[in-house]
């Protein structure tokens, strides 16, 4: 198996900016991040402890090529069978491990980092960073007010995949889930060493995208590179974010904009603005959102 940096990991509540900050960064020339599919939780209970063996990487593989969402990736599951047989992995999070580098092989990228993105992993960081004791973890956190603009808006739109998203639409459960989600993230970074979090803003990315990038490159030890601010066009041209999730992921197509920030003050009432601060308040005042 090759020598690979430490995986990153992005994490966040849905409809903050994950999947564009995933987007971003998986056309900087060193990382690689696929689509989500949550695998590496969803099988670590199965496989975490075993020292694996032709029958047990034979045994995930299998599992593999059943998880939600896995298609995305188009592998040939026979080649990745062969392929982490010759890694000589034997731990799962070596496995784990292959399957992104054997992806970004079969999409014929040269890297040196793999990365993850799922916002169900808001509340795994534990079992991650079991598996990957020096992974970089980046939280990506919007404006909840704008948030519930999306879920809300997402509601009323007609989506046919099966991936729809699921979100509550009543304001203060919206608010409720937001702050919840975004405390798991905070309680789970308070047990990491401080070097490997990260955290930024969805406003500030959209308003001042090189800075963000820039600063999100110094601190995974990567040279900034321009190409991640081509991320919708690279997406236009090779589909990297895949059609099953574009219907509510469209956005990921065009150039960024700072005209979803603040669509709070135009698209929610008055009352529903006042409960969501009365829920959530304390967490807007933490990442410096006016109330």
């Amino acid at each position: 198996m090759s020598e690979m940096l430490s995986p990153i990991f992005i994490v966040g509540n849905p409809r903050s900016g994950t999947t564009l900050l995933r987007l971003m960064l998986t056309n900087h020339r060193n990382i690689i991040i696929p689509p989500e599919c949550g695998f590496a939780v969803w099988f670590y209970e199965k496989y975490h402890s075993l020292h694996f063996d032709e029958t047990a990487i034979a045994a995930f593989v299998g599992d593999l090529s059943t998880a939600r969402k896995i298609e995305t990736w188009n592998l040939d599951f026979d080649e990745l069978e062969k392929y982490i047989l010759a890694s000589k992995a034997v731990s799962y999070s070596q496995v784990v491990s292959s399957v992104y580098q054997f992806y970004g092989q079969s999409v014929g990228k040269i890297f040196h980092r793999w990365g993850d993105k799922n916002n169900f992993y808001l509340n795994h960081i534990p079992t991650i960073s079991a598996m990957y004791p020096s992974a970089k973890f980046i939280h990506i956190v919007r404006d909840g007010r704008d948030v519930a603009c999306s879920y809300q808006a997402l509601h009323k739109a007609q989506i046919e995949s099966k991936y729809a998203p699921n979100l509550p639409v009543n304001i203060r459960e919206i608010a409720q889930e937001w702050v919840r989600n975004v405390q798991a993230i905070l309680n789970s970074f308070k047990q990491l060493p401080f070097e490997q979090v990260f955290e930024l803003r969805y406003e500030d990315l959209v308003s001042n995208t090189e800075q963000e990038l820039r600063r999100l490159c110094d601190f995974l030890g990567e040279p900034y590179d321009p190409g991640m601010e081509l991320y919708y066009a690279k997406n236009q041209q090779n589909r990297q974010e895949p059609v099953e999730f574009l219907q509510w992921k469209a956005k990921t197509v065009e150039k960024p904009t700072d005209s979803e920030v603040g669509k709070y003050k135009r698209d929610l009432t008055p009352a529903e603005i006042d409960e969501f601060e009365r829920v959530a308040g304390h967490v807007l005042k933490r990442y410096k959102y006016s109330i």
